[in-house]
């Protein structure tokens, strides 16, 4: 199916400098539509890799260039000291600066926080067209205290957690949750979809989750968590940059299994405010769309890449 597909994954040209790599698919370079640049965030293990976007990636680098961009330390990319959000966000400005097209953002869950200040950059900026936000982190008093309740026991912590991870203590269950990320994978691919799907490439960021190295990168990452997400508080989002907000319903699927009433009530607070929230980013945009989803599919990019497509389209429509 994918014959006529560019794929490579090849090193930034100031790789040094950018820590990037980038995994490239796409039609041929079709410059007459914008390149999409398709970053990831965090699900319930903290593992924020491009595997989360190798389904839909095939599916529209059918329709459009591809670029899906790990952080440093994700996905085999080199460790970095003090890795953030904040550190990729000078390396994607860097990236974007070098490129020559016209640049659409879809940004799964807590990528947003890398976007948001990358939107102030003005180099960077001028070649944006439009974003689209899965699921972003939501930047409210309450659920930025919910987000880093745990990392911030991370970094109090933090000589004991590393310890841990490194005697070995983790591994069994580190290999626990990469056993039900996969097995919730092949329930929630469709048919349809599964020639899409590169499982292959999935099973190597597998075994780079599996180390201990990278499990313990991972957590580091997480304990400025919370500097991360203070910062991209300040970034708002220009009037004149076209947004799609994509807000899927996981958070009740955590509802359903949770028996602390506080956590409950936390989460159920968490829930609302990112309803508000999203609805407000995308009202504050002159071509903006709130798109609530029923769907308690965080990964919704995996279940419907048709409606990722979508989003990308009606980007594009706000510039016709």
């Amino acid at each position: 199916m994918f014959c006529c597909i560019a794929s490579a994954l090849i090193a930034n040209a100031d790789a040094q400098q950018t820590r990037l790599n980038i995994l490239e698919k796409g039609p041929q370079k079709q410059s007459q539509k914008p390149l999409l640049i398709l970053l990831s965030g965090p699900t319930d293990n903290w593992h924020s890799d491009s595997a989360w976007w190798i389904l839909a990636q095939n599916y529209l680098a059918g329709y459009y260039d591809t670029v899906a961009i790990d952080r440093a330390g994700h996905a085999g990319t080199p460790f970095v000291e003090n890795p953030s959000y904040q550190q990729f966000t000078q390396d994607l400005v860097k990236y974007i600066d070098s490129s020559e097209r016209d640049i659409i953002i879809l940004a799964f869950a807590s990528s947003n926080l890398s976007v948001q200040p990358l939107l102030h950059q003005s180099k960077a900026s001028k070649k944006i067209k439009g974003v689209v936000l899965i699921d972003p982190d939501v930047l409210t008093t309450h659920s930025i205290k919910h987000y880093s309740s745990d990392t911030e026991k991370y970094k109090k912590g933090w000589q004991q957690l590393e310890d841990y991870i490194a005697s070995g203590k983790y591994d069994e269950r580190i290999q626990q949750k990469i056993s039900s990320e996969r097995k919730h994978l092949k329930e929630l691919i469709k048919p349809e979809l599964e020639a899409f799907m590169d499982w292959s490439a999935y099973e190597a960021i597998e075994t780079i989750r599996s180390t201990r190295e990278y499990q313990i990168y991972k957590f580091k990452e997480t304990t400025n968590y919370l500097s991360d997400l203070q910062n991209a508080k300040q970034y708002s989002f220009a009037k004149d940059m076209p947004l799609v907000v994509i807000d899927t319903d996981f958070e009740s699927g955590y509802l359903a299994t949770i028996k602390d009433e506080q956590v409950k009530a936390s989460i159920s607070q968490w829930r609302q405010e990112g309803i508000e929230w999203y609805f407000e980013l995308a009202e504050h945009s002159d071509c903006g769309a709130y798109w609530p989803v029923a769907s308690q599919e965080h990964l919704i990019m995996m279940e419907n890449p048709e409606l990722i497509k979508r989003s990308v389209e009606r980007i594009i429509s706000c510039h016709q």
